[in-house]
């Protein structure tokens, strides 16, 4: 029994050995040196994840930045090319401006709308492309338009303060040009307005959370456009000051502030568009960056609690806190990945190249755009040159070489890719060196791919109308001229003989008064149709406007060779034609000039050419006159043509 009592007594004895004063001062002692540091380990790690957090929120708003800016670029060069094509339109083609306005804006697609208004020197409107806009309404006091009247002429891009138009009633950001004439001199204004909503679309495609922003700012602090959570684009007009507006921020960058529009504070990430003046920024609120890790810094505190109270777990609080580091790293993956998501909602592909291993890693969307087999290739330069045209091939690989030299900060190029079917894609290229050993040398570039084909379609339009009649789809004035100036250089130089040949329809007036100006119409491509098969290739059948066409023939053995050709070109026109199921008989008049014999410029050859064509119509017409060659006028070269 005593045995029994022994055994029933020694946990009291145990517990009581707890609780001696000597264990508990150990004990006491223990936990002032332990417990400071389980705090400090588990305030540590809290600040830790807010560091996360904002680094995580500064990288994605700055690389998000970088993309917005881009796709602001490309929409400028957009506009800015629609603007000098429209301007060159303006100055030969006034008759046919808004026609040509018009198929601009259909062949943008919808995707861009812009409102176009020219004014004369005093800034006095002389076209709208908006309906019912008074003529000649004073717009001499809007910046966009007397910054280019007022001083010398600086043919440039002018990005003016959004405004509640006057003209639309809408708020607009307009993009001016000068009008320049000949000699260089401003003789007037082109606009294109576009709605601010057009520059806030990129948001979309954006996940910051409830309260980011993305802004569109002029480098003197004018607010272009912003749009927040409900898609509202807001604070035009507003001006903001200090950095990043001030002079001397820099291309780029990031900050963190509270706004001074709304109140929030945010992490910006901003980017810098120095050629056209202006600053684009993306903000994510502090807020909605933080948020992500709110139950990780809760869940610490619950740790710090565990192992205050429970020591003999402090190994579990260490893993804990280390599965917290991973799951940090594993962010600034997702962040990557995000990034990566965002440029593919733009359109734009991503790809990843190691030098090392010679493979490339393309995302989903760069393989689409580049019709690659997968998403991970071998690849090297030979590689390359098998896909990119070959007229392109050499300037790709000199951009390249110039950024891995150091040469250039990044690298950007455009070519023509071969796709699976054998067709050509323009796509634009952009890459920059991500990791280079000690000596220098690449290891890792990644960059980005975006397909521009249907922009450099829409580019080749827009300068196919600049140089071609409407109508016929002949060459007009500005094409000849050219043609006409590259041919005398040529015959100059190989001493060889070019005639013009200047003719002018009779009984063209009596076809559109009897049958109508649509018939005209139809007649005057005909007549494009059947001469263009009487021509040879190398020779240029020219509308000037009306029912005056010209013919270029480079390269003639004599007067007569020009004289017959003529011939056939009246034989052709006297020819009865169909049009609109009337039988139309018509002839010409044809004046033709011969290089060098009647002149040695290109304005004495055509006026030569016109004064033959001239006294044929004074003779009744329907027939050819040449230009005597003792008349020869000029007195030297010049390839300049005035108002021919």
């Amino acid at each position: 029994m005593s045995l029994r009592t022994t055994f029933s007594l020694r946990p009291w004895r145990d517990a009581g050995a707890y609780l001696r004063a000597s264990v508990l001062r150990r004990l006491v002692v223990f936990l002032i040196l332990a417990l400071p540091l389980v705090w400090l380990v588990v305030a540590h790690e809290r600040v830790q994840l807010d560091n996360i957090a904002r680094g995580e929120s500064s990288r994605n708003v700055r690389n998000l930045a970088h993309a917005f800016a881009e796709e602001i670029r490309s929409s400028i060069v957009t506009i800015d090319l629609s603007l000098s094509q429209l301007r060159l339109s303006w100055l030969h083609h006034p008759e046919h401006f808004n026609t040509i306005v018009t198929e601009l804006n259909k062949h943008l697609g919808g995707r861009l709308h812009v409102d176009i208004v020219v004014t004369d020197i005093e800034g006095r409107l002389v076209f709208s492309s908006i309906a019912g806009v008074p003529r000649y309404l004073d717009l001499n006091d809007r910046e966009h338009v007397n910054t280019h009247l007022r001083g010398a002429p600086d043919d440039r891009l002018f990005i003016g303060k959004p405004l509640k138009g006057r003209l639309s009633g809408q708020w607009t950001v307009q993009f001016s040009r000068p009008i320049l004439d000949a000699q260089g001199k401003v003789v007037g204004v082109i606009v294109a307005g576009v709605a601010p909503t057009y520059f806030s679309r990129f948001y979309s495609t954006i996940d910051l959370g409830a309260d980011a922003s993305i802004a569109l700012v002029r480098s003197d602090g004018i607010v272009v456009a912003r749009t927040t959570q409900d898609l509202t684009v807001r604070d035009s007009g507003k001006l903001l000051t200090g950095f990043p507006y001030a002079p001397g921020s820099g291309a780029g960058g990031s900050f963190r502030r509270v706004s001074r529009l709304d109140g929030v504070e945010r992490h910006y990430g901003w980017r810098t568009l120095a050629e056209y003046g202006l600053v684009v920024n993306v903000g994510q609120s502090v807020i909605d960056a933080s948020a992500r890790y709110a139950q990780q810094k809760q869940l610490l505190v619950y740790t710090g609690l565990v192992v205050s109270l429970l020591l003999a777990l402090a190994g579990w609080a260490a893993a804990v806190a280390a599965d917290h580091r991973r799951g940090a790293l594993a962010s600034l993956a997702a962040a990557e990945a995000r990034w990566k998501l965002a440029l593919n909602a733009s359109g734009d592909g991503v790809w990843d190249y190691s030098f090392g291993t010679g493979l490339v890693t393309l995302s989903p969307s760069a393989q689409g755009i580049v019709d690659a087999g997968g998403t991970l290739l071998p690849f090297d330069r030979n590689a390359f040159r098998d896909m990119a045209h070959p007229e392109d091939t050499a300037a790709v690989l000199d951009a390249l070489d110039a950024h891995l030299d150091g040469t250039t900060p990044d690298y950007t190029a455009q070519y023509r890719t071969r796709l699976g079917n054998g067709n050509w894609r323009w796509i634009l290229a952009r890459g920059q060196v991500a990791e280079r050993d000690a000596t220098g040398q690449p290891l890792r570039i990644v960059g980005t791919v975006a397909d521009i084909d249907a922009r450099k379609l829409q580019e080749d339009k827009i300068r196919h109308l600049a140089h071609h009649d409407m109508l016929t789809g002949l060459p007009n004035r500005l094409l000849f001229g050219d043609r006409l100036r590259q041919a005398l250089l040529a015959a100059q130089r190989e001493e060889v003989k070019l005639a013009v040949i200047f003719f002018d329809l009779d009984k063209f007036k009596p076809v559109n008064d009897s049958y109508g100006h649509a018939v005209g119409d139809v007649l005057l491509q005909q007549i494009a149709t059947r001469l263009g098969g009487t021509l040879r290739a190398s020779d240029t059948l020219a509308r000037l406007g009306g029912d005056e066409f010209v013919v270029l023939l480079p390269r003639v053995a004599s007067p007569g060779d020009a004289k017959k050709v003529a011939e056939d070109i009246l034989r052709d026109l006297s020819r009865p034609f169909m049009t609109e199921g009337f039988s139309v008989t018509i002839s010409a008049s044809l004046g033709v000039a011969v290089y060098p014999d009647c002149a040695l410029d290109t304005d004495s050859l055509l006026r030569c050419a016109d004064a033959a064509m001239y006294e044929a119509k004074l003779h009744g017409g329907a027939r050819v006159v040449e230009h005597a060659a003792s008349e020869r006028s000029g007195a030297g070269p010049s390839i300049g043509r005035g108002d021919a």
